[in-house]
């Protein structure tokens, strides 16, 4: 229960790293899941597209699949941060409304939501899993609509800031919630 992480001095947090594929999530959040584990604190990363090998196996990637993946994703998240475990979630997560029922559930003292942000021309260049290369219709922001998160605690261009300073940023976020 919450009770249990606020004995270990910290209020129990996630982090949605959202964002176009391509703009840098799971490279942050792992990259943050770093630095919290050499702080010494209980951390994991669920990231969208490992998860669909396993738990969330057979979803499509259009807006709707996606959706459902971070949708699921929210109540491991929340169920993470019952046990004291910081989350730090790397989802794509294309609408506005689904961001806010994952914020009802997990809490909005403990969702913290960062917005990855690259330019789309960034992200094709990157292309890590082969998406936009590929074509068709399931690209977030072009096939169907990516609701920029406009209420993000935190904005990071990846393409202006390098890893290490927006994990820097990110750190800074969770010790002004008193998770870290």
């Amino acid at each position: 229960t919450e009770e249990r992480a606020l004995r270990f001095g910290q209020q129990p947090a996630t982090v949605l790293f959202s964002g176009l594929s391509g703009a840098g999530k799971s490279t942050l959040a792992y990259a943050v899941e770093r630095k919290l584990f050499d702080m010494g604190r209980a951390v994991y990363v669920l990231d969208g597209q490992n998860l669909r090998h396993d738990l969330n196996k057979g979803l499509p990637q259009d807006r709707a699949g996606r959706t459902e993946n971070w949708r699921r994703a929210a109540h491991v998240a929340r169920q993470f941060n019952e046990a004291g475990l910081l989350t730090l979630a790397a989802f794509v997560a294309p609408d506005a409304e689904g961001r806010e029922q994952a914020k009802a559930l997990i809490g909005k003292d403990r969702l913290v939501t960062v917005y990855v942000q690259a330019s789309p021309l960034a992200c094709r260049e990157r292309d890590p899993q082969g998406l936009y290369a590929a074509g068709g219709d399931n690209i977030p922001g072009e096939s169907f609509p990516f609701d920029v998160p406009l209420d993000a605690d935190l904005v990071i261009d990846t393409q202006s800031v390098s890893v290490e300073e927006g994990v820097k940023l990110v750190l800074d976020v969770l010790r002004q919630r008193g998770a870290i």
